[in-house]
């Protein structure tokens, strides 16, 4: 079943403003946005059961089908425009936390935004401006499709669990991510979680290739996370480079970025 309304209030946290549920929409980005634009309190989030038109970093669309757990919090932080780039490290930082704590798992994180299991893609964050407020979206693939993951995927994707699902039920696991990601955003801008993410990294050290936005790709060394959270790469002239945007991928065992 995918996540249900009834089950996920009964194990809300109390200290969280209470969530807007959906059996469908397009994107709880968007629909967050609106709310973020009409003045919802900090914390609130917006839950959906299934997304037909779910976005990724890059305009990309992202697979939504049945059996994921789609969500948007609004967030509401006293952040300058340099600080917000905290936000989604520290989003991969307690959506990987949440995973391992509840379900028993390790998982890596890539950098910017996604959290990996078995070093495949099991979670995508993608953080967006909505005036004053900052919109943090996450899709977790909760359950394997029946029919499996689209053949473009297959060697990429995965899921926490089968297509019938395991111990942790869909609206445990929500409400847990939910309740890390405003607890962990309200420490900001202490960058003291970068050490966390640093330790979960599945990038440092590794030959990648960097595919900046608006420019042509190259060979790099992925050397450090700074204070910031941008990715430091050595160029293969010995020039370093910090990244705060565009994407990588490790050379020995991608082609293309994911």
């Amino acid at each position: 079943m995918p996540v249900e309304g009834e089950r996920l209030k009964a194990v809300w946290p109390r200290e969280l403003p209470e969530p807007v549920f959906l059996e469908e929409t397009d994107s709880t980005n968007r629909v967050a946005k609106e709310l973020a634009r009409d003045g919802v309190p900090h914390g609130t989030a917006v839950i959906a059961a299934r997304q037909t038109a779910g976005r990724g970093r890059r305009g990309r669309s992202f697979f939504s089908p049945e059996g994921g757990i789609y969500l948007s919090v609004i967030l509401r932080l006293p952040l300058t425009p340099g600080q917000r780039g905290l936000i989604t490290p520290m989003a991969a930082v307690a959506v990987c936390e949440s995973i391992e704590t509840l379900c028993g798992v390790t998982c890596g994180v890539k950098w910017v935004n996604d959290v990996l299991l078995g070093g495949k893609k099991l979670c995508g964050i993608l953080a967006e401006g909505a005036g004053e407020a900052v919109i943090l979206g996450a899709g977790i693939n909760y359950r394997r499709p029946e029919e499996g993951f689209p053949p473009e995927l297959r060697d990429i994707a995965c899921a926490l669990y089968p297509p019938e699902g395991g111990r942790v039920s869909e609206e445990r696991l929500t409400a847990g991510i939910v309740s890390a990601l405003v607890r962990e955003s309200e420490k900001l801008p202490d960058p003291a979680f970068l050490e966390r993410y640093r330790a979960k990294s599945v990038l440092l050290s590794e030959e990648i290739t960097v595919y900046p936005t608006g420019g042509e790709p190259y060979a790099a060394k992925a050397v450090r996370i700074d204070g910031a959270g941008r990715l430091v790469v050595r160029k293969e002239d010995g020039s370093l480079a910090a990244l705060d945007s565009g994407e990588v991928s490790v050379r020995k065992t991608e082609e293309e970025p994911t």
